[in-house]
C-alpha cells in the first residue's frame, strides 16, 4: 500500500505513520526517515559507494599472527612527572631525508581476548630528531587516541611533507592508560616503528633509547630492540588480488631437523645483492603454530656459476639464526655482493614436535637488489625437486609460488605502500561509521518527531475526553460547595438560632413555674439538637481557616452532650494535629454522637470518660462510663448496638466493647490510618 500525495504535511505524516507498506522489513520511524528526509538516501548511497572499496584494501587480523610483542616499557604514572618523559627514541645509523613515518600499536591476547592496542598512550606525541636528540620536525600530537570508535589495532600512518633530514624518532606519552594485569602500573608499548626515505626503510635494526619507565616482565616478548625488528602483529604485507591458488612451498619431510634443505636460483644476469627477504607459510592446520616452517638456521651464498654442488665460485655472504617470527616476513641484510646465482642452505629446519616430521616452509622469497625484487618470475629450484602438493580447498604448495609475487593471502608489497593501504582502510571505514552514527541519529529524530506528534494527538484528545468532562466536574463541585456554604449558613443563622430560643425561653418557663419532665425533655432535645446542627456545620464546611480539628469537635460535642455529667476527655498531641477524609469525619462523628445518646438514654451513668491516642497507624478512641452496663448475652445478638457497627465497618475499624451488668460499658474503637483509597471504597459503600 502506498501513501496518497498531495496532503498537507501534517496529515501525510498521519497516513504515512498508519501506512502499512513494508513493515514487515522497516520499522516506521525509518520509513519515516526516508519519506521526509532526503539525507537518509544520500547516507545509505555513500556507505554503498564506500563499502566496497574495502575489498580491495588489507585488513587487520585477529588472530595472533606470532612474532615478537615489541617495545614496553612500565611507569609508576599516567602522566609523567615533572623533568621526566614517558619516551622511546629510534636512532639510525646515517641521517636521511624522512617523508613517511608509521606506528602499529602492540597486541596482547589474555583471557579477556585481544586487547588490540596494548599500552597505546591516549595522548601522544612524535617527532624527528637529529643526532644530537634536538626536534627538527614534530610530525603529530594524538589526543584521545584510545577513544577512536574504528581504530583497533590500524598503524598510525604520517606523510611527512616536505622531507626533511632526520637522524631519528621521538614517541613521547603525555597520557598512559593503567595496565589492566598490573598493580597499578601504567604501560607504554608499541609493536613497531617504520621511517622511510622514499622506499628505503630507515628504522629497521636502528638503536632504540628507553627514556623513563622499567622494564617488562616478559623479555622473551618485550624488547626495545624488538620495536626494530619488521615484525608486526598485523601480518604479511598483503593485499587482496585476483583469485590466487598457490600459496606457497613444502619440502619433503626428514626425520630430524638437521637434514639440510637446499634451494638456489639463476637471476638470468648478476645483480648487486644487498638483502633477502623470506615470507613466512600460512600454517595449513589451526593445531600448527604461526610460523610454521619457518628455518631455524640459514647461510646465504652467492656465485657466478650454476648447480647448487659446484664448489666453485660460491661465497656465503650470511649465515643466521632464528627465532619463529610468525606470520611476519624476515629481512637478511647484507654488505653488497655481485653474482648471479643465489643458493640458500637450511642447516636447521622447523621441527616443533617429536612425532611430526621436519619441513621447510616459506610463501616467497624476495632477493633485493637495493629496494628492487630481482628474482621475481624467475625459477627457483631445489634439491627436493619439483614438489607440488594440493592443500585445503583446492590450494596449491609449489615451488612456483616462492617467486610470484603473492603471499598466501593476496599481492604482496612494499612495507610502506602496505601502512599506506591499511591507513585508507581507517579512513575508510571511519567515513562508514560516522555515515551510520549520523543515519541512526535521522532516524532517531524522526522517531522523536513521530512520537511527539501522536502525543500532541493524543493530548488533544485526552483535554476533549478528559479535560471537558473535569472542567465540568469542578464548575459541579464549586456550585455543590456554594450550596453546601448556603444550607450551612442557613442551618447556623435560623435553625440554631431557633433551637437556642426555644432552649433559653424552656430555661425562663422552668424558673416560673418550677422543673417539670415536659420541660427538661424539652431541653434535653433542644441542646442535642442544637450540637447535631453544629456537627452538620462543621461537616459542610470541610476547609477554611475557621474549621476546628476532628478531635477538638469531639471534645466540644462532649462538652454539649454531656452537660450533665461528670465527664473526662482526654487527647494525646498527635491526636489534636488529625486529619480525616471527609466521608471519614462524618462516620466518625455519627459513631461518637450515638455511643453518647445510648449512654444519656439507657446507661443511666454519673461518669463519662473519653480518651483519644494516634499513632503512625491507628487512630484509638475509648469510651467508658459507669451506668448499669450490658449482659453478654444481649451484646452478642446483631440487633445490639446495630448503628454503632454500621459506622465501624464504614471506617475499615475495629470494635471492642467490654460490659457486665451494674458495673458499666467501654468501647474500644480503633481506626487504621494511612489507608484513603480503602476507607474511600467502604465509604462509598455506606453512603
Amino acid at each position: 500500500m502506498s501513501c496518497p500525495a498531495g496532503f498537507p504535511r501534517v496529515l501525510a505524516l498521519f497516513l504515512l505513520l498508519s501506512c502499512t507498506g513494508n513493515a514487515g522489513e522497516m520499522a516506521w520511524e525509518e520509513r519515516l526517515a526516508r519519506a521526509f528526509s532526503g539525507r537518509l538516501k544520500e547516507i545509505e548511497s555513500e556507505v554503498a559507494r564506500l563499502t566496497p572499496q574495502l575489498q580491495h584494501l588489507p585488513g587487520i587480523p585477529i588472530d595472533d599472527q606470532g612474532g615478537t610483542g615489541g617495545f614496553a616499557s612500565i611507569h609508576a604514572t599516567a602522566v609523567p612527572e615533572k623533568g621526566e618523559l614517558h619516551a622511546v627514541e629510534v636512532v639510525w645509523a646515517t641521517p636521511a631525508m624522512v617523508d613517511f613515518v608509521a606506528l602499529v600499536p602492540a597486541r596482547r591476547y589474555d583471557a579477556k581476548g585481544l586487547e588490540a592496542h596494548y599500552g597505546m598512550p591516549d595522548q601522544f606525541t612524535v617527532e624527528l630528531i637529529d643526532a644530537q636528540g634536538k626536534v627538527v620536525r614534530v610530525v603529530a600530537k594524538e589526543h584521545d587516541a584510545r577513544s577512536h570508535p574504528v581504530r583497533r589495532g590500524h598503524p598510525f600512518v604520517y606523510q611527512v611533507s616536505p622531507p626533511i633530514a632526520a637522524a631519528g624518532l621521538r614517541i613521547t606519552a603525555e597520557r598512559l592508560q593503567a595496565d589492566t594485569e598490573g598493580e597499578g602500573n601504567y604501560v607504554h608499548a608499541w609493536a613497531e616503528v617504520f621511517a622511510f626515505e622514499k622506499e628505503l626503510e630507515l628504522a629497521h635494526g636502528a638503536t632504540v633509547r628507553t627514556l623513563s619507565g622499567s622494564a617488562p616482565p616478559a623479555p622473551w616478548l618485550w624488547k626495545p630492540e624488538f620495536l626494530v625488528d619488521g615484525q608486526t602483529p598485523l601480518g604479511l604485507p598483503e593485499v587482496p588480488a585476483e583469485e590466487h591458488q598457490n600459496v606457497g612451498w613444502l619440502s619433503n619431510g626428514r626425520e630430524t631437523a638437521q637434514e639440510p634443505a637446499t634451494l638456489w636460483v639463476d637471476l638470468g644476469e648478476s645483480e648487486e645483492v644487498t638483502a633477502v627477504r623470506f615470507l613466512p607459510a600460512r600454517r595449513p592446520t589451526s593445531d600448527l603454530p604461526s610460523g610454521f616452517g619457518f628455518p631455524r638456521k640459514l647461510m646465504i651464498s652467492m656465485s657466478e656459476t650454476d648447480g647448487p654442488r659446484v664448489t666453485g665460485n660460491w661465497q656465503t655472504v650470511a649465515e643466521r639464526d632464528f627465532r619463529n617470527p610468525g606470520h611476519n616476513p624476515v629481512l637478511v641484510s647484507f654488505p653488497s655482493h655481485r653474482g648471479r646465482y643465489v643458493r640458500i642452505d637450511v642447516t636447521e629446519l622447523w621441527k616443533n614436535f617429536e612425532s611430526y616430521p621436519a619441513f621447510l616452509a616459506l610463501s616467497e622469497i624476495e632477493v633485493l637488489s637495493g629496494n628492487r625484487n630481482v628474482v621475481l618470475g624467475k625459477q627457483i629450484r631445489s634439491t627436493d625437486g619439483m614438489l607440488n602438493i594440493t592443500g585445503s580447498g583446492g590450494r596449491n604448495w609449489t615451488i612456483a609460488a616462492l617467486s610470484d609475487g603473492f603471499g598466501p593471502d593476496g599481492r604482496l608489497v612494499s612495507t610502506r605502500e602496505w601502512m599506506v593501504q591499511l591507513d585508507r582502510r581507517l579512513q575508510i571505514e571511519t567515513s562508514i561509521h560516522e555515515l551510520q552514527a549520523e543515519a541512526i541519529h535521522s532516524v532517531s529524530v524522526w522517531r522523536n518527531t513521530g512520537l511527539t506528534f501522536f502525543v500532541i494527538l493524543g493530548l488533544a484528545g485526552a483535554f476533549a475526553i478528559i479535560a471537558l468532562p473535569i472542567r465540568y466536574r469542578i464548575h459541579s463541585n464549586r456550585e455543590l460547595m456554594q450550596v453546601r456554604e448556603r444550607i450551612a449558613g442557613d442551618l447556623h443563622d435560623e435553625v440554631g438560632s431557633n433551637l437556642g430560643s426555644i432552649q433559653m425561653f424552656a430555661d425562663l418557663a422552668e424558673g416560673r413555674s418550677g422543673a417539670s419532665d415536659e420541660l427538661k425533655r424539652i431541653q434535653r432535645i433542644a441542646s442535642e439538637t442544637v450540637s447535631a446542627v453544629r456537627d452538620i456545620v462543621w461537616l459542610l464546611r470541610p476547609e477554611g481557616d475557621h474549621r476546628i480539628g476532628p478531635v477538638e469537635h469531639l471534645r466540644e460535642t462532649s462538652s454539649i452532650m454531656l452537660e450533665t455529667l461528670q465527664w473526662k476527655f482526654a487527647a494525646d498531641e498527635a491526636s489534636w494535629q488529625l486529619e480525616f477524609p471527609e466521608e471519614a469525619n462524618r462516620h466518625l462523628f455519627l459513631f461518637f454522637r450515638e455511643a453518647l445518646h445510648n449512654i444519656l438514654r439507657h446507661a443511666r451513668a454519673s461518669n463519662v470518660e473519653i480518651r483519644i491516642k494516634t499513632s503512625a497507624s491507628h487512630f484509638e478512641l475509648s469510651i467508658s462510663d459507669d451506668g448499669v452496663g450490658i449482659d453478654s448475652e444481649r451484646i452478642d445478638r446483631p440487633a445490639t448496638l446495630r448503628a454503632l457497627r454500621q459506622r465501624v465497618e464504614a471506617l475499615g475499624a475495629t470494635l471492642h466493647i467490654e460490659s457486665q451488668p451494674g458495673h458499666g460499658t467501654r468501647l474500644d474503637l480503633n481506626v487504621p490510618l494511612g489507608r484513603k483509597r480503602s476507607w474511600l471504597s467502604r465509604l462509598t459503600r455506606h453512603q
